[in-house]
């Protein structure tokens, strides 16, 4: 089977699932195509045009099937190169506009047209899949909120149609992770590895630690993850926190693998998170998991512990994860809720296999949920 993947937004979780998918299926000969993850609102509108647009042979070859992610500018791709019409497509949606948080530079007006965008690109897909029920839930409540505002009804029951051919596949776990569960924790050593962006409030997190601190509340603290610049934003607390920070900035990935395999807590403090991938790996490592009850994290994560918090309400996030984390640093073992699975390929390549085959094949049947049980 040739198969032309499409990555229009690579980001690390992106390429995480494209590099899985790859490694998965050795035997199907890969085309893979992407771009980078800068400049989003530029990239979403303007995707197609770049790949359409190119002097790009893969562009004009034939294949099996198309795989893309969900921002991926399918109908200008299409466009300009009208025989990949003709080519069964897969979209899979990591994230989805509908349930994304605006931050204070995005215009709504912005917001609406990636919105309309992400419905245009269902519509070009033979088959749909989502990460989690979360995302898929929220873009076809989402859909149906934003089409009931168009002038006229668009003919032939589109949104029934994207909802009958879609499902839930999980991006699974690699095992680049697997083996850190055997090491020893420190019980102490609280660790966070996302970025230190606005969707992700490391200013709720930070805060909630020199709480602990000011309390006298023993703990130490690495803080992983891409800045992305902001470093500098937590001077102030960083000083706060003195010499409970034993690091401080993005790792190296030798340095990442280090500190995940020694993390006796892991927490999330997001606003936006449809799977929580690096949350999942914490759990992989056998870290305690401190999670938000919200977003995609009890369906992925039911095993966590989790604080109620308030995604518009930072207070209160603060507060709850406050009191959590003081009862755990406090040596309260309290259980986590159970022993769900984690997603991992050795449990999900026959879900990818069958949505493969199935598509490309043309024999659209509804296939069971695969959540990686």
């Amino acid at each position: 089977m040739r198969v032309l993947l499409l990555s229009a937004y690579h980001s690390a979780s992106h390429a995480y699932w494209c590099d899985g998918l790859m490694a998965a299926f050795p035997e199907i000969h890969w085309t893979l195509k992407t771009q980078p993850a800068r400049h989003f609102s530029w990239r979403v509108e303007a995707s197609g045009l770049l790949w359409g647009l190119s002097d790009d042979a893969d562009f004009e070859r034939h294949y099996d099937l198309i795989i893309a992610t969900s921002l991926s500018d399918l109908a200008r791709l299409r466009a300009f190169r009208p025989h990949l019409a003709a080519i069964p497509t897969w979209l899979y949606f990591h994230e989805n506009q509908f349930a994304h948080p605006r931050s204070e530079s995005q215009s709504t007006d912005h917001q609406i047209g990636w919105q309309f965008l992400s419905i245009q690109n269902a519509l070009c897909a033979d088959w749909i899949s989502f990460n989690t029920e979360f995302n898929r839930s929220t873009f076809l409540a989402g859909a149906r909120q934003l089409l009931r505002r168009f002038p006229e009804k668009l003919p032939g029951k589109p949104l029934n149609r994207m909802e009958q051919h879609s499902d839930v596949l999980p991006v699974p776990l690699t095992d680049r992770m697997s083996d850190l569960a055997t090491t020893s924790k420190e019980a102490d050593l609280i660790v966070w590895n996302h970025r230190w962006e606005w969707d992700k409030q490391p200013e709720r997190f930070l805060a909630a630690l020199v709480r602990l601190r000011v309390s006298g509340i023993g703990f130490r603290l690495a803080m992983l993850g891409s800045g992305g610049g902001r470093q500098g934003d937590y001077d102030r607390e960083r000083q706060a926190l003195g010499d409970a920070v034993v690091y401080w900035g993005e790792a190296s990935p030798e340095d990442y693998r280090q500190w995940m395999g020694r993390a006796g807590i892991g927490v999330s403090t997001a606003i936006h998170d449809f799977q929580g991938l690096a949350m999942l790996e914490m759990a992989q490592t056998g870290a305690r998991v401190i999670v938000p009850r919200r977003l995609a994290y009890p369906e992925c994560l039911p095993n966590a512990l989790f604080y109620t918090g308030s995604e518009q309400d930072a207070g209160r996030d603060i507060d709850d994860l406050t009191e959590l984390l003081c009862a755990v640093l406090a040596g309260d073992k309290r259980e986590q809720g159970g022993t769900h699975p984690l997603p991992r390929w050795s449990s999900l390549v026959f879900g990818y296999a069958d949505r493969m085959e199935t598509i490309a094949s043309g024999s659209y049947r509804r296939p069971q949920r695969v959540s990686g049980r």
